[in-house]
């Protein structure tokens, strides 16, 4: 019976730092996307000023 129980926690930490490297992942591709699009407005704006 410990044995399972050791292995469910295992499994379940598993799972947790899964779901915290894809959050992660995620953050990460929305502050480049953000970036990107900060970026792309002010080359826009140099641009319209010239």
């Amino acid at each position: 019976m410990f044995d399972r129980h050791s292995a469910n926690l295992t499994n379940a930490e598993l799972n947790q730092e899964a779901a915290n490297s894809q959050a992660l992942s995620t953050r990460q591709s929305m502050g480049i996307s953000a970036l990107s699009l900060a970026n792309a407005a002010q080359v826009g704006m140099l641009q319209f000023l010239r």
